[in-house]
């Protein structure tokens, strides 16, 4: 029987080594040798006690043939009391924790080697990390508007540091439009929770939906959606709300913007997953497809513009992430197994290819490689690097075999299969453009004569985690069904949605 401790200890467990990171790495910078083993140890530590209760929860949830769909966990004695927290285990919230788990490791990994050790700020900065990890995987397990929304918000602000880090005046610059703009967001989701709250008496998930079917006249909660959907929108950076995501990852150091990339921008995907299809079901509840579609539209197609006119390949890069969440809407807006199952799948994909490229990049970029123009011959100079981004660059642009194609290809066959072809039509139109500015990219790369010929001699020890993550989209994309497999309870469960 799963019980509330089983729940809660990923997450204590995350926000406690979080804690106890900033004297155990203050320790290690005193000591004169074995620093990266020492660190590497107490990471690797960490990451493994977090994960056995993650592990532990799958295991006591799949241990029935027949789990219960949706099992909520309060912390009273009264079930869906009003200001309970409640968290809520089902297969999709255990999916989504194992993928932060693993995903964080891996770019985790990554700042442990970028991240100089000596540099004062340094523990404060892997804390900040795993307190991040440990609030997002209590986002996937909230089974209530409030606790979905206190946890995403930790979430958001920790990533405030994250982005500030180095300190320079573009850092705080990006940091600052962020936290205005996450700050009239959760102004946003506050206001509109109240309104919600006020019609129905309660924040928990499937009280409110019960309570909002029953609702005769829908006009107070079309203005509740506005503010809500608009918060989320601004934090998972939907067009016209994207403005700040381009600055924060552009300014921000390699390793923050992977590990953001990876798991925050994965996480508000997930947020608006769970608002809209499991308690905003539409039509049941309330008719939203054709708003969300014209945004994922245009989220795609600004996108893709913006990523097309950039001389900075980091910048480029991070608007690419705008068109990804494009992609991820149009899977949401389908409202079918197929379409959830694309974006469970997009999500992971999504994030390890977005967190890829960012690696390399940082390397390429401590190398002084920053514009296109400085790109030129890059691939003979600094062969493993520049084959990292090329493999990345081919799974953005959905080549197969790589895992990039299958997540397009689900998410555009399901908006076919939702009668939206119109929306299928524009993805794959806005893919041929991406294709052809990140086809420029790799033309600068490997086509272009360099200003040099020596060749650069590549940091090893980075190169690991970015190769992992290199295996997984070649491997996923060949046999996607080991990821797919992991998703189909999820798919299993959607005709039980109270």
């Amino acid at each position: 029987m799963i019980e509330i401790l089983d729940v809660s200890l990923p997450i204590i467990s995350f926000v406690l080594f979080s804690l106890l990171t900033i004297p155990v790495v203050k320790a290690m910078r005193k000591r004169k040798g074995m620093k990266t083993v020492l660190t590497l140890g107490w990471f690797s530590t960490v990451f493994i006690i977090a994960a056995i209760p993650i592990a532990n929860l799958a295991i006591k949830y799949y241990e029935h043939p027949s789990p219960q769909p949706f099992l909520n966990i309060t912390l009273t004695s009264e079930p869906l009391a009003i200001f309970s927290s409640t968290f809520m285990i089902d297969a999709m919230s255990i999916y989504m924790a194992i993928i932060f788990t693993i995903v964080g490791a891996v770019t985790f990994l990554y700042s442990i080697f970028y991240i100089n050790l000596s540099e004062r700020p340094s523990e404060r900065y892997y804390s900040v990390m795993l307190i991040i990890i440990g609030c997002i995987i209590g986002t996937a397990f909230s089974g209530d508007l409030l606790t979905l929304f206190i946890f995403w918000e930790a979430s958001a602000a920790g990533s405030s540091f994250l982005m500030l880090y180095r300190k320079t005046p573009s850092s705080l610059h990006a940091t600052l439009k962020y936290l205005v703009m996450i700050i009239i967001a959760s102004a946003f989701i506050v206001y509109g929770l109240s309104i919600v709250y006020g019609i129905t008496g309660t924040l928990n998930f499937w009280a409110v939906k019960q309570a909002l079917i029953a609702l005769e006249d829908k006009h107070l909660l079309v203005t509740a959606f506005i503010f809500i959907a608009a918060g989320y929108a601004i934090e998972a950076a939907v067009v016209p709300f994207h403005m700040w995501l381009p600055d924060a990852y552009t300014a921000a150091p390699a390793s923050s913007s992977a590990f953001l990339s990876a798991l925050i921008d994965q996480g508000s995907y997930y947020v608006l997953l769970r608002v809209l299809i499991y308690i905003l079901t539409p039509p049941t509840v309330l008719e939203w497809t054709v708003m969300l579609a014209v945004f994922s539209a245009l989220t795609m197609i600004v996108g893709n513009l913006l990523a097309l006119a950039q001389e900075n390949v980091k910048r480029l890069i991070a608007n690419v992430c705008i068109a990804d969440v494009g992609y991820n809407l149009v899977a949401i807006t389908s409202v079918t197994p197929l379409g959830i199952m694309g974006n469970l799948y997009f999500f992971l994909i999504g994030g390890i290819t977005t967190a890829l490229s960012f690696m390399a990049l940082g390397i390429l970029n401590r190398m002084g490689f920053e514009t296109l123009e400085d790109f030129s011959g890059v691939g003979r100079r600094m062969p493993f690097t520049s084959l990292a981004l090329l493999l990345g660059v081919f799974s953005f642009a959905g080549v197969p075999p790589l895992a990039g194609f299958i997540a397009k290809y689900l998410v555009f066959t399901s908006a076919i299969e939702a009668n939206l072809s119109w929306l299928a039509v524009i993805g794959v139109l806005t893919s041929i453009i991406q294709a052809a500015y990140l086809l420029r990219l790799i033309n600068y790369m490997y086509a272009k004569t360099p200003q040099e010929e020596t060749k650069i001699k590549e940091p090893k020890k980075l190169l690991v985690p970015i190769f992992i993550l290199v295996a997984a989209i070649i491997i996923l994309g060949v046999y996607p069904t080991i990821v797919l497999n992991l998703i189909e309870p999820v798919i299993q469960q959607l005709p039980f949605i109270p």
